[in-house]
């Protein structure tokens, strides 16, 4: 079995975002990068990494880590994604942030808690629907325990606050492992920021 696999969902300053080659459960050529630009970067990092490997023949699959996170992260990372896997004809496979987490630590017990913009977090709890919340609303009462970049973003949680950021390319691909193919869609929280015009769209050229 052999894997490419993204996370491009990353949008704090630390380098959770990367780019990874996996075969059989192991890695075998692997970059991380910090997550603001990291998406203009995947391209050439996946052509290196693939010379690097020396894999000349399409791969099993290509797994991605579909959001929440980086709204141009995410849309670069599995745009790519999705054109390698179509040249490849292989299968795609998506994954939540916070399912991908969980399978990294082993714990399905835990939130997900990721940096948003405007003093936000993303939350990915491991049952219902993923939000976004201010941190002044935040209610983790009930929860078992936490982690991902936006731990730091919260001073008084009252649960098992763990030190881990952002997946590894081994949980990204045992939480694929879990999945049915599927295309590759971005996982968006927000709702779309752009709005038509109020005096109604221009009228067609003559």
């Amino acid at each position: 079995m052999r894997a490419v696999v993204f996370n491009g969902a990353g949008a704090g300053t630390g380098a959770t975002n990367l780019v990874a080659l996996m075969q059989d459960g192991a890695v075998v050529a692997q970059e991380q990068l910090a997550g603001r630009g990291a998406s203009e970067h995947f391209a050439p990092l996946t052509r290196r990494l693939l010379r690097q490997a020396g894999w000349q023949d399409a791969p099993d699959r290509v797994v991605a880590v579909t959001g929440p996170g980086s709204f141009t992260g995410l849309r670069s990372s599995l745009s790519l994604a999705a054109g390698l896997a179509e040249g490849w004809s292989c299968p795609t496979y998506g994954v939540t942030l916070g399912a991908a987490l969980r399978a990294t630590l082993g714990r399905p017990d835990v939130t997900c808690v990721s940096v948003a913009r405007r003093g936000r977090l993303f939350v990915d709890p491991p049952a219902g629907p993923v939000v976004a919340v201010q941190t002044t609303d935040l209610d983790p009462a009930g929860w078992s325990a936490v982690a991902g970049d936006g731990v730091e973003e919260y001073s008084s949680w009252p649960c098992e606050a763990l030190t881990c950021c952002a997946p590894t390319a081994a949980g990204i691909f045992q939480a694929s492992l879990r999945e049915c193919p599927a295309p590759l869609r971005p996982l968006y929280v927000d709702p779309p920021e752009a709005r038509p015009p109020t005096g109604g769209l221009r009228s067609a050229p003559q």
